[in-house]
């Protein structure tokens, strides 16, 4: 029997695979992001009362 592996996945492969889930998730944010803020009136994003977000310094 071969002990040895089939295949190894090497540094560059990593590099790729990373590469285009990145790619994937940034592409995916901005899509969402711009979906949402097209959404209709009662879907829309709002802003918080400034007296429930002090933090923030409005």
């Amino acid at each position: 029997m071969n002990d040895s592996a089939a295949w190894k996945p090497t540094l560059l492969w990593h590099a790729k695979v990373f590469g285009v889930l990145l790619a994937c998730c940034t592409a995916a944010y901005f899509v969402l992001a711009y979906a949402t803020a097209k959404l209709p009136a009662p879907y829309q994003k709002r802003q918080p009362a400034p007296e429930a977000t002090p933090w923030l310094n409005r």
